[in-house]
């Protein structure tokens, strides 16, 4: 009797067992949340009858059911130019590219492409665990000098990345860079066109800037074309820490290329995404999100406007996600949600409409995009006409409900105003420092993870 139902318990457990092997084979990463909000869900008339949506995309912080890690199809470009031997940025450089190669798993892929004013496949793609000695070699081996060939290099290094791309991989471009674009392809805009079509066929891009002196405007554009991360590294020691990051990014992968679609109805027009990149495809206006890790969440702000004289509840147009499941490599579109909004002619009906926790955002996110722009014009020793767009954002962020989050912006915003009276020679390395570091903060809040 007991042995019976002892080989009864084996039988169940092996049943139970063969079963979850095989939701693991066919399982998918837990589907992306979205939830689309107004700002104020009435629109006064008479007015310009503009609006603003907020759309919040979140991934899981763990997947439905538990799978590997995807595998990871990386390649490494890396900015050798002679300016890297500077405070031993190469050096860095090279630690850090031995510490990823000791994190990746043997069967992840990985390509190493270096340039200066030539572009060097160091190592073709491949499998990490059939050379990993190999690849502690080649990074040991590389040394500093010429100039800056940054087109040549990221278009190597999507090469790398397609040649090892295989069903199931995530696939992604690190490029790093201290310098400024001085050979092949140096437009800004010419350089995010190239990655977002990099991105389009399933290869992100995400970028590096060491030091002070890189571009960091072109290496915020290059990452949001390609929908991947920008990091700025002032301190070259960081980069150790930072390429381990992406590493664990990536390996957390819950979907890629992520997409925002907006439709609209006839007689709404479409206006701007707050601090965001977007594109025109059809009737449908597309952006870009790139990749979300496990946990992670974005946040956007798109302007709208609603044309019309006649009072009453009005069906704006809807919104839809698009992404690819790393599991499966399917494309998942979910369900779109649709957006209304109520024209009223009585300024208190107006008034109550307001979501205060999407205002506070949205005065956020407005105030950050000032601060860059004020940055910008700092750069160019215009520090008057910078405390005009501070006090702009400061202006914006006053008229928003108070909340901690609005009044630790208006005391930044306040700071830098502040600060750029003391910082005097713009080009001196105390001042490219603050600045870099300013805009790489408002560029972090505007992500909105």
């Amino acid at each position: 009797m007991k042995t019976s139902l002892l080989g009864n318990r084996i039988v169940m457990l092996a049943v139970a067992l063969a079963a979850l092997a095989l939701g693991a084979a066919c399982a998918h990463a837990a589907p992306l949340m979205f939830d689309v909000r107004s700002e104020n869900r009435r629109v006064l008339l008479p007015g310009p009858g503009d609006g603003t949506i907020q759309i919040q995309v979140i991934a899981p912080d763990a997947p439905a059911i538990h799978t590997d890690r995807p595998r990871l199809n990386l390649a490494l470009v890396i900015d050798r130019s002679g300016s890297m031997a500077e405070a031993r940025k190469l050096d860095f450089v090279k630690t850090a590219a031995h510490h990823l190669v000791d994190m990746m798993g043997p069967d992840d892929l990985l390509s190493i492409v270096t340039y200066s004013q030539e572009v060097q496949i160091q190592s073709p793609s491949r499998p990490v665990g059939r050379d990993r000695v190999d690849l502690h070699r080649i990074i040991a081996g590389l040394y500093p000098g010429g100039s800056t060939f940054l087109s040549g290099g990221l278009e190597e290094g999507f090469r790398q990345a397609k040649a090892g791309r295989r069903k199931g991989t995530l696939n992604r471009v690190l490029l790093l860079s201290d310098g400024l674009a001085n050979v092949g392809v140096i437009n800004r805009g010419a350089l995010r066109e190239r990655a977002g079509d990099m991105a389009e066929k399933g290869i992100s891009v995400s970028t590096f800037g060491v030091g002070n002196d890189f571009d960091e405007e072109l290496m915020t554009m290059v990452a949001g074309g390609g929908g991947g991360n920008y990091r700025y590294l002032g301190d070259p020691e960081r980069i150790v820490a930072a390429l381990e990051s992406e590493f664990h990014t990536a390996s957390r992968t819950a979907a890629s290329e992520v997409e925002i679609i907006i439709r609209l109805k006839r007689d709404c027009r479409f206006g701007s995404v707050l601090g965001r990149d977007w594109r025109r495809d059809g009737d449908a206006y597309v952006v870009r999100l790139g990749d979300l890790s496990a946990g992670e969440r974005r946040t956007v702000f798109a302007k709208l406007n609603v044309a019309g004289e006649r009072t009453g509840l009005r069906e704006v147009g809807d919104v839809a996600l698009r992404y690819r499941d790393p599991v499966t490599s399917r494309v998942v579109t979910a369900s779109a949600k649709g957006v209304s909004l109520e024209l009223v002619r009585d300024e208190r009906i107006y008034r109550e409409g307001f979501d205060r926790s999407v205002q506070e955002k949205r005065a956020v996110s407005e105030a950050n995009v000032l601060v860059q722009e004020a940055a910008r014009l700092a750069d160019q020793g215009k520090k008057e006409e910078a405390k005009g767009v501070l006090g702009k954002a400061a202006a914006g962020l006053a008229a928003a409900p108070q909340s901690p989050a609005v009044r630790a912006e208006m005391d930044h915003a306040g700071r830098y105003k502040d600060s750029l009276d003391t910082m005097g020679d713009m080009s001196s390395e105390s001042a490219k420092g603050a600045q870099k570091a300013i805009k790489y903060r408002a560029y972090e809040t505007l992500q909105q993870r």
